[in-house]
Parts: structure tokens; C-alpha cells; sequence
């Protein structure tokens, strides 16, 4: 099983996408994690020619049976997760996502931290097709996220994100989704 993994944030060394490693080790077998790094050169929708980034990330969702989207637990997301998310609901996107299942993961200090940004990113894929699922974890202040190895440190999160991530297999709804132009 192919998965997709979008690192929700620009910032290089940002826990976001510490966070994605770590969820990428906790897939089920046989699954394998392909994390995405063209985010930043993501532009906003428009007609005409596809960029090359927004195709390259549309023919690997195509391509996938699901992905991970790991964000901010704040309620701003990048500008460019914005634009990501709005080629792949657009008919110049192709509709990479429709019937596939999404986790999208978060983890801030206090429950119900990254409620809007589950939220926000909720209603994006949704218009875009995908099955949404969420992973929301908690790491109190002062306590460390992950370990040396970049696992999750907290068993419960870490069953938090595993129970979430269980949820991408290929969806039984079987959608043809047109070719890019």
C-alpha cells in the first residue's frame, strides 16, 4: 500500500514533520510512507497550464491508496497547504483524492488544541473527495513528543494515531477520476 504524506508546514525542523515520520512508522505493514516536499513552491489556482509542482503532487495522490496530512495544531494553516488542498478539489486538479481515505494528524499541548485546524482541513478534503480521518494527539507542556528513534513517545497517542492510520486502506469506493491536461 502507497501512502502520500504532506508535511504541513514550511518550517524546516518543524515538529510537523517529525510528526509525519513518526506516523509513517507507525503504518501497518505492508504500507509504505512517500513524503511530498514540493509545498513550498505550491502557487494558487488558476486556469490555464498545471504547474509542475501541483502535477507532480496530483499524479502521486492519483498514484497512492491514501494519505497523511500532518499540520499545525494552530488555526492558521500555510498558505500553500491552502492552495495544495484547493488543486486537488478543483477540476484542474483531477480530483487526485476523491474516494480515498486521508488521516490527517495534529498534536498540540492541550486537548481540543488543533480542533480548528482538524476542522479547516476537515471541510478542504472533503470537498476534495477523500475519506477523513483524524489523528489528534496531546503532549502536555514540558513533556517530550517524540523519542530518539522519532517514535511517539505517549502510548496513548501513539494508539491514538495507530487506530487512525488503520483507517487507510483502499476505500471501497472505486472512482475514475480524469486525467490531468
Amino acid at each position: 500500500m502507497k501512502i502520500v504524506g504532506i508535511a504541513g508546514s514550511l518550517l524546516s525542523g518543524a515538529y510537523v514533520r517529525g510528526l509525519l515520520e513518526a506516523a509513517g512508522a507507525e503504518l501497518p505493514a505492508p504500507a509504505d510512507l512517500w513524503i511530498w516536499e514540493g509545498l513550498d513552491r505550491v502557487p494558487p489556482v488558476s486556469d490555464g497550464e498545471i504547474p509542475p509542482p501541483v502535477r507532480d503532487l496530483c499524479q502521486a495522490l492519483t498514484a497512492a491508496d491514501g494519505a497523511i496530512i500532518a499540520a499545525p495544531a494552530h488555526s492558521v494553516l500555510p498558505q500553500e497547504l491552502v492552495h495544495a488542498l484547493e488543486w486537488t478539489s478543483s477540476a484542474h486538479g483531477a480530483w487526485p483524492l476523491l474516494g480515498k481515505p486521508v488521516v490527517v494528524v495534529t498534536c498540540g499541548l492541550r486537548p481540543y488544541e488543533s480542533m480548528w485546524t482538524q476542522t479547516v482541513l476537515h471541510r478542504a478534503l472533503g470537498a476534495a473527495g477523500a475519506s477523513v480521518h483524524s489523528a489528534e494527539l496531546v503532549a502536555p507542556a514540558g513533556t517530550a513528543v517524540f523519542d530518539a528513534g522519532g517514535r511517539i513517545v505517549h502510548p496513548a497517542s501513539r494508539e491514538t494515531l495507530r487506530a487512525a492510520l488503520g483507517r487507510l486502506r483502499v476505500s471501497p469506493l472505486t472512482v475514475s477520476s480524469p486525467q490531468l491536461n
